[in-house]
């Protein structure tokens, strides 16, 4: 069942956001870095809209807003099912519990009326880009998510922040723009641009014109994800950006390229699935992915570039579910779209615990934080067990799907062997995410406390409530996962029927 959305609730969850950021360039000067509290009511109020639409997907299936736009672009339309309402509403709340870790964080910057407001523009255009069914809209919201991001980097980050900014910038806007051609060719082809429509379309049209034009719009998405070899921006914009933004950018953004993913293969050009070579040679690219950022987060001692490269490592996990040609896989990869939204979001925000209160990176200079910081070293350990897919945590639903998807579509129709010994391999070698894991766990938290341990007295506890708060999500959604899981497997059921 199709349900209108006649009360503008999806409108309402992009365009709030921008309102209020008009509104915080007006009066933030006065307010300083309490205009985080100001940010997070209309993060707090999508939020909630976003809840109630969850709940709802169930009986409703599809809600969509549907607004007269352009002769030639089509109808502007916003879609709302079990992917895209799941995706959008962790988005809000990791931008509701951030915005309040700004606070703290942000409170010795300058300028920071203009940081909110980019902040809330930003996740405008995150939420704007998972819930657009036209393809121009889609690149309008893509690139829009990209500006703020961009703004943010250079004015507020840290190392060579303006070089690194623009290499962020430049490496997103040739995938963008690469999305665009593969964007003009499907409408060129099918004379529509609203993704539902030109899945229909496109089964007509020849494969060898389908594929270049799906690896046209997904090289923009891959540079997004940063799947190896298009990652390198990562490392460095992940590391040097203010790390609240660090926390969106990896847990959030990136994900949206596994997102747009799903949409374009199975959605928009279905016709891909049945190419063994196209999705294996996918399969190998995730887990080079994985294995290459398993393996540089281990040598890393700076956290935040431990962390960078671990998000490369878990969009490996991503795109070998979406590579799964099962709905079962594709359902893990949304599910790791949010377990590692929520723990990757919690260890960035305890790494800038660490960057504020010891002045350091390094994890060679920080021992036993255990004992000072209790709170902390819970919730970083959660993050990091549930990466690893450790129950009953929601990382461990995540892999179990990603995996199970792989192998069953190995084995269902006829004994596929590349594929077996792809998805054991991978199995196998995720051992390298609790390897990084654990071994940062062991080196930070426990042991004798270093000298600039000792000189700290206690955790700082408006940066600890939102840690608590998102690992707390990660233990409910861990032990009862079903409301994901159906919202996820209803809608992609509908895809492979």
């Amino acid at each position: 069942m199709e349900v209108s959305d006649d009360g503008y609730m999806l409108m309402q969850t992009i365009f709030i956001p921008i309102v209020f950021s008009i509104i915080i360039l007006a009066v933030g000067k006065r307010l300083k870095e309490k205009t985080g509290w100001l940010t997070a009511i209309p993060l707090i109020y999508i939020s909630l809209l976003l809840c109630y639409i969850n709940i709802n997907i169930p009986y409703w299936n599809i809600l969509i807003a549907r607004y007269r736009w352009s002769k030639i672009f089509g109808d502007f339309i916003l879609i709302a099912d079990g992917l895209s309402s799941p995706i959008a509403l962790t988005i809000a709340l990791l931008g509701t519990v951030i915005s309040i870790y700004s606070i703290y964080y942000m409170k010795h910057e300058e300028r920071l009326e203009l940081y909110f407001a980019l902040y809330l523009l930003y996740i405008s255009g995150m939420i704007g880009t998972v819930l657009s069914m036209n393809l121009v809209a889609f690149f309008i919201f893509f690139e829009f998510m990209l500006l703020p991001s961009w703004a943010l980097i250079g004015i507020w980050g840290t190392g060579r922040k303006e070089l690194i900014a623009f290499k962020y910038f430049m490496f997103t806007e040739i995938g963008a723009l690469s999305s665009l051609i593969g964007i003009a060719t499907l409408y060129s082809f099918t004379g529509t641009l609203n993704i539902l429509e030109i899945g229909k379309l496109s089964t007509n049209i020849d494969i060898s014109i389908l594929l270049p034009t799906a690896i046209a719009l997904l090289l923009g998405f891959f540079i997004k994800m940063a799947i190896v070899p298009l990652h390198t921006w990562l490392p460095d914009a992940h590391a040097e950006a203010p790390t609240p933004i660090s926390a969106l950018l990896s847990p959030a953004m990136i994900g949206i390229g596994g997102y747009a993913s799903i949409r374009i293969i199975y959605t928009a050009i279905p016709k891909l699935t049945y190419l063994w070579e196209f999705m294996t040679g996918l399969s190998i690219l995730a887990l080079i992915t994985m294995i290459y950022g398993g393996l540089m987060a281990i040598a890393q001692d700076d956290i935040k570039r431990l962390l960078a490269y671990s998000s490369i490592s878990q969009m490996g996990y991503m795109l070998f579910g979406i590579s799964s040609m099962s709905s079962i896989g594709i359902s893990g990869s949304a599910l790791l779209y949010v377990s590692h939204g929520l723990a990757k979001a919690v260890l960035f925000m305890v790494a800038g615990i660490l960057m504020h209160e010891f002045h350091t990176r390094k994890i060679s200079e920080l021992r036993g934080l255990a004992r000072v910081f209790p709170l902390t070293t819970i919730t970083a350990l959660i993050g990091f067990l549930s990466l690893s897919g450790v129950p009953p945590f929601l990382g461990f639903w995540s892999e179990i799907f990603i995996f199970a998807g792989s192998m069953y579509t190995a084995i269902h129709d006829g004994l596929d062997i590349v594929k077996m010994i792809i998805t054991s391999l991978a199995i196998i070698l995720s051992v390298f995410t609790a390897g990084y894991g654990l071994w940062t766990i062991k080196r930070l938290f426990y042991g004798e406390p270093s000298e600039k341990v000792l000189k700290v007295k206690g955790e700082p506890l408006i940066a600890v409530i939102p840690l608590l708060i998102l690992s707390l999500f990660t233990v409910i959604l861990g032990i009862y996962p079903t409301p994901l899981i159906v919202n996820f497997m209803n809608t992609l059921y509908k895809l492979f029927s």
